[in-house]
């Protein structure tokens, strides 16, 4: 993705991240905008192209949440890129499974974020609410927003990288 491109749609996910969906709250969990696109995007990917989308995402969601500046990167990144490893042809066109993709990336980076959270930023963490009462809600809001992210950047994926015919 291109900066020209990626910057504005990272910068607008985080505003409306922290404006608009962080009124839709189930217990404490809510939708998380820039961790689906990250991973789709990491999906679609196989490059490096991800993690550096996670770092940047990841510092915009940063800033306009109040959380310590680069908790988000620390947690997006590593999911980003074993993401990346995968071999999309393999799932690319199997919903079910980049579903379960997304879940299992939204799983990784909500874990990750709480230790970065508990371990790094010192902030005490009682493990069993924020588990229960905002990782998987969360996790259950960003599969529902996992299918349109889906449709929507693999089209910008394919237009931003047109596959080669070999002959």
């Amino acid at each position: 993705m291109s900066l020209q491109l990626g910057l504005p749609l990272f910068l607008v996910s985080a505003v409306l991240q922290s404006t608009v969906l962080s009124q839709l709250r189930v217990f404490g969990g809510q939708p998380d905008l820039i961790p689906v696109f990250v991973i789709v995007w990491a999906i679609f990917d196989q490059g490096s192209e991800g993690v550096v989308w996670a770092f940047f995402g990841g510092l915009f969601a940063d800033l306009l949440s109040g959380a310590p500046l680069g908790i988000s990167s620390l947690a997006l990144m590593p999911v980003a890129f074993v993401i990346s490893l995968t071999d999309a042809q393999l799932y690319r066109h199997n919903l079910l499974l980049m579903l379960l993709f997304a879940a299992g990336g939204a799983l990784a980076y909500h874990i990750l974020y709480l230790l970065a959270l508990r371990f790094i930023a010192g902030q005490p963490v009682v493990w069993s609410e924020a588990i229960w009462y905002v990782t998987l809600p969360s996790v259950l809001f960003d599969i529902v927003l996992t299918a349109p992210a889906l449709s929507i950047l693999s089209r910008l994926h394919d237009r931003l990288h047109p596959r080669q015919v070999r002959l």
